[in-house]
């Protein structure tokens, strides 16, 4: 403060006659006083009053293995008194209340809040901490990886059939307290409807989860593709002619037997409208890259049905291939 008073009296004029040096203290010391005075009334003498304020919560040095698994306030109603001023310039200063969990271990975890946990600027006093206590559960951080379960409701038209629901993702990776995803080794969809399907549709679903599990990973949808088939019946088709098939020019050939049977199974659709299911089926044999004598060849069943084809009998044919004659 005096150096602020001397810099102001080196700027006065200089007479002759200027006093002596101890009246220029006097000088000095009354104007040091004076400021004093006017710094005293903006803070000491300015009004005083009384404010609740918000003041957030803090978690410092959590360890990396452990989680908070419990709701707590996260805000204290803190009752302080002082200048106008400063109390108003509270919400500017960042004012927190730091909870240090370097040395934390799993379990329950009481943490006092007193009026000393809190640092004010210097001239407020704190009046009244609510909550005085917070309650921290601390548990271990797991990690686990849940396949997606379909919960499905109705059914396709009749002779239609969900043959697979394949998930996109089939898995989700969640990581939280112990407590909560410890039991827990699969995550349900909420209903699928699949009434009066007749083919193969992809839905985005959501999935059902409790509250906790909902708190860690927020509303999630997955994608379910839902393969729809039409029934099939097993039916046996006698006499269905086998033909040769890559029979090169300067030769012929011959294949015994001429007709197989086979099993198949056919859509209802396909067998409830025709009396013929021959037609839908073509037997062969193939003669490509094959010299002149007999061989034995594999029997070949093809379909433009969705059809299985479950047995062919005999599965393989006597081929014979011979030069033509000149």
């Amino acid at each position: 403060m005096e150096k602020l008073v001397k810099q102001i009296i080196s700027f006065l004029p200089k007479q002759q006659g200027d006093p002596l040096p101890w009246s220029k203290n006097w000088v000095i010391k009354l104007l040091s006083f004076f400021f004093a005075l006017f710094l005293w009334y903006f803070v000491v003498g300015e009004d005083k009053v009384d404010m609740t304020v918000n003041i957030p919560i803090e978690i410092v040095n959590l360890p990396r293995e452990l989680v908070i698994s419990n709701q707590f306030k996260k805000q204290l109603e803190v009752t302080v008194s002082g200048p106008r001023g400063l109390i108003r310039g509270i919400a500017n200063q960042h004012v927190s209340r730091p909870v240090d969990l370097s040395k934390a271990t799993p379990g329950s975890m009481l943490v006092r809040n007193d009026e000393d946990a809190i640092s004010f600027p210097r001239g407020i006093r704190v009046l009244r901490v609510q909550p005085p206590y917070i309650t921290l559960l601390l548990d271990r951080l797991i990690q686990r990886e849940l396949p997606i379960m379909a919960t499905i409701t109705g059914r396709p038209e009749p002779g239609y059939t969900v043959e697979s629901i394949i998930f996109e993702p089939p898995t989700l990776s969640l990581t939280g307290p112990q407590a909560v995803l410890g039991d827990l080794n699969k995550l349900v969809t909420d209903p699928i409807s699949i009434k009066k399907l007749t083919q193969s549709v992809t839905k985005e679903v959501s999935l059902k989860l409790n509250p906790n599990i909902a708190e860690l990973i927020g509303e999630t949808t997955v994608t379910a593709h839902i393969q729809i088939f039409e029934e099939t019946i097993l039916r046996k088709i006698p006499n269905l002619p086998l033909t040769i098939t890559d029979i090169a020019a300067p030769y012929t050939a011959s294949i015994n037997p001429t007709k197989i049977t086979i099993k198949s199974e056919i859509p209802r659709s396909v067998n409830s409208n025709n009396k013929n299911l021959q037609k839908f089926f073509a037997a062969t044999v193939s003669a490509a890259d094959l010299p002149p004598g007999t061989h034995s060849v594999v029997i070949r069943v093809e379909t433009n049905q969705h059809a299985k084809i479950v047995k062919i009998s005999p599965s393989t044919a006597t081929l014979t291939i011979k030069a033509r004659k000149k």
